[in-house]
């Protein structure tokens, strides 16, 4: 099979990247010339092992097409060892030996493919291919491996961290009552350096938040393995979201900002997860009042709105698939006075990244609110998207009407 077949019959998707090893100047000039016509990008042709070790941390390539016989103190195979060592980049070996004590050599560096000299177009393409595919597999294979060891040790972790947790806020809560009832909680004999009840309310708060991050990092974990559990219960958005909104009313009250609700009242049932729900307008709305300044508006607005998606035809027609107008509640929850950048946007709803305000450690927070809020909007299949509008940012959520229907 020449260049031209094997072209025909392959299409590379992406240019592969391959840094050439070869001190036979007419051989490197032939890799050359074929790796380009087969599709791959050549990025440097060197002649010694040293070189190639600081190219291949230079350039990065896809894989490393390396001559075993180099000139100078060290030969390809210790070249290669070094390369998968440090940079973890893939070495197809190019070499006239195929004795046993070179190829027990080259075995031991991980080596992912050999070419014997004169390397042949076919070879040399399906080498390459062979090797790329192995170390997708490795990789591939590696990750899932880390994110087991990963999922097993944050739903061990948080379990032991929950329960002592658990313990010091109930303890905290048996204190309180103890020193109300000697009246020593609120005295007015004690100085301001004396008093309990200062002391008691930052034992509270520390522990609120190190159960929030505990019960957070639970909740992604479960989510991830595909073991959050969803309870479907029928509520209405107009009598609830009164009631949930009456603390943050009153907070953003005492921070001098201005709430406002807006809500119809001909709002049709919602059948989901209401603690899910409550979780996610929660967030969303203390972020809001954590970030507006003074004097600024929050304002949290319900409607609902259609929007075409193909869904499947049980009448007339069963099975086939027709465009359908599918209505959605839409939950908008806007902040004036703060604008999320527009580089920031596409980011705030990875796991720990935090918008790098003055204030940063003023505002405090873990940067895994919104990674939930996300992650628990998908398990209701909804969607939030982030924008803004002058001196406004705006979180848009769209939630379905009813989740068992979609399920169904």
């Amino acid at each position: 099979m020449n260049v031209t077949s094997i072209l025909s019959n392959t299409q590379i998707t992406e240019k592969v990247q391959i840094l050439v090893v070869e001190d036979e100047y007419i051989l490197s000039m032939n890799l050359q010339e074929t790796l380009e016509l087969l599709g791959y990008t050549v990025l440097d042709i060197i002649d010694t092992a040293e070189t190639a070790i600081q190219k291949a941390g230079e350039l990065l390539p896809n894989l490393v097409l390396m001559d075993i016989q180099l000139r100078g103190e060290m030969d390809g195979i210790q070249a290669a060892e070094l390369i998968w060592n440090r940079f973890q980049i893939p070495v197809v070996y190019i070499t006239g030996h195929s004795d046993k004590s070179t190829l027990d050599r080259a075995n031991m560096t991980f080596a992912f493919g050999y070419i014997l000299k004169p390397v042949k177009e076919q070879q040399l393409y399906v080498a390459i291919q062979t090797a790329l595919n192995r170390y997708q597999r490795e990789q591939l294979s590696q990750s899932q491996r880390l994110n087991q060891l990963k999922n097993n040790f944050l739903a061990t972790a948080s379990h032991e961290m929950r329960m002592p947790l658990s313990n010091i806020k109930m303890t905290i809560s048996v204190l309180e009552n103890i020193l109300e009832r000697e009246g020593i909680l609120n005295s007015e004999l004690l100085s301001p350096f004396e008093s309990v009840a200062g002391y008691v309310t930052i034992l509270r708060q520390q522990c609120e938040t190190g159960l929030d991050l505990v019960n957070t990092l639970l909740s992604l974990q479960m989510i991830d393995t595909d073991a959050y559990p969803l309870e479907l219960t029928s509520f209405q958005l107009q009598d609830w979201l009164p009631h949930l909104t009456l603390y943050f009313r009153e907070l953003a009250r005492s921070q001098k900002q201005i709430f406002q609700v807006n809500i119809p009242q001909n709002l049709p049932p919602m059948v989901s997860d209401l603690g899910v729900v409550t979780k996610i307008i929660s967030e969303l709305l203390n972020n809001a009042c954590k970030y507006s300044p003074p004097d600024e508006e929050i304002k949290l607005t319900v409607q609902i709105i259609y929007i075409t998606k193909s869904v499947i035809n049980k009448d007339d027609r069963p099975g086939m698939t027709i465009n359908s107008q599918v209505p959605f509640f839409q939950i908008t929850i806007s902040n004036s006075g703060v604008i999320i950048p527009k580089k920031d946007q596409s980011r705030i709803f990875e796991p720990f990244y935090r918008i790098p305000y003055n204030d940063f450690w003023k505002i405090g927070g873990t940067g895994l609110g919104l990674t939930l809020v996300k992650k628990l909007i998908e398990c209701l299949q909804g969607t939030i998207e982030v924008s803004n509008i002058e001196d406004c940012t705006i979180f848009t959520v769209l939630l379905p009407l009813s989740l068992s229907d979609l399920s169904s």
